[in-house]
């Protein structure tokens, strides 16, 4: 498995709404900071419950993963940064691009063991 596959699991997984197998992509020890959600979770039941409501909520993501950067923090150990777009139906199928940050260890089962969710905040570019 590549820390690419763990991410197209991932969204494979969301689109599906299959919680059990989005889940197990976490760490025990895992931390996720949540797109749509303004606190930090950091145990695996508050993680299964913030996908509880996006899967009831039938939200939707488009990623390519062949745009992330790819970072290797060890043998085993990648940090994936790169960006997805959020559809939800609860707000008239609106869109909303975001960052990712995953950082993914592959010697274990359920690699994932951070989360770094935000939405891309386009009213503050600084490059304009």
């Amino acid at each position: 498995m590549t820390p690419e596959n763990v991410i197209e699991k991932w969204a494979n997984y969301f689109n599906a709404g299959d919680l059990e197998g989005i889940t197990s992509l976490y760490h025990k020890d895992s931390t996720l900071l949540p797109t749509f959600l303004p606190k930090l979770l950091e145990s695996k039941e508050q993680i299964s419950g913030y996908f509880i409501a996006a899967i009831e909520g039938k939200a939707s993501i488009e990623v390519n993963v062949s745009q992330s950067i790819k970072k290797v923090v060890s043998e085993n150990t990648y940090l994936m940064t790169g960006t997805y777009v959020f559809c939800l139906p609860s707000k008239g199928g609106e869109k909303f691009e975001s960052w990712y940050s995953f950082l993914i260890d592959l010697s274990h089962d359920s690699p994932i063991r951070h989360h770094h969710s935000s939405r891309v905040p386009f009213d503050f570019d600084l490059s304009h």
